[in-house]
């Protein structure tokens, strides 16, 4: 869910530098056209996705040196706007493409593939106002992965196609050779959890 942005005048924007105002609490905050959009805490699903899926594409990108995959809603500059800038659950840079200063606040490149995984609590509006602003930015390839349901929606080259969790998802153009399907990711958290607990069994 999108909390409530902090006190200010209607008329006022914030910059980007406004940021480093706001206390490290452990939310992930982005600008939105001069706005603050605070994101709550996700749950530990949407951590499962994240993590999972930053192996699997970390793996590949790794082994054939194909780039750099990031984690962790690194806040990324939305065309040089002083006024938006968003954070991604997952990203890859293609190599050429690496940004130089890694440890910047706010980057100004974008990447060129993006996934996002949704939260129970996220409003449809503001979603889909990230997918708008992500495409703008210059983004090749988003995905945006439904935990519950593990239909991804997947915006690449104009066309917007929807791929079910027993379907293929690949990397198209921008990452060849990238290929899974969620059901696979499913089904490996399915297992650990159906996996009796070694200190009931012990005791």
């Amino acid at each position: 869910m999108v909390a409530a942005p902090p006190q200010r005048s209607t008329t006022a924007r914030y910059t980007i530098a406004d940021l480093d105002q706001f206390p490290d609490d452990g939310k992930l905050r982005e600008l939105v056209d001069g706005q603050i959009v605070e994101w709550d805490v996700t749950n530990r699903l949407h951590g499962y996705f994240v993590g999972a899926l930053a192996r699997l594409l970390g793996n590949l990108v790794a082994d054939a040196n194909l780039g750099l995959v990031l984690t962790g809603d690194p806040l990324i500059r939305i065309q040089s706007s002083e006024h938006d800038a968003r954070g991604p659950d997952l990203c890859f840079y293609a190599r050429g493409r690496v940004p130089r200063d890694l440890t910047a606040a706010v980057g100004d490149e974008p990447p060129d593939f993006v996934i996002e995984i949704l939260s129970p609590t996220d409003r449809a509006g503001e979603v889909q106002r990230k997918v708008v602003d992500w495409l703008r930015a210059g983004v090749q390839l988003l995905w945006y992965v439904d935990p519950d349901t593990g239909i991804t929606t997947v915006y690449h080259a104009g066309r917007i196609t929807s791929v079910g969790p027993d379907d293929d998802l690949d990397g198209a153009d921008v990452l060849p050779g990238f290929r899974l399907r969620l059901r696979t990711v499913f089904d490996q958290l399915a297992a650990l959890q159906a996996e009796p607990d070694s200190m009931a069994t012990t005791a």
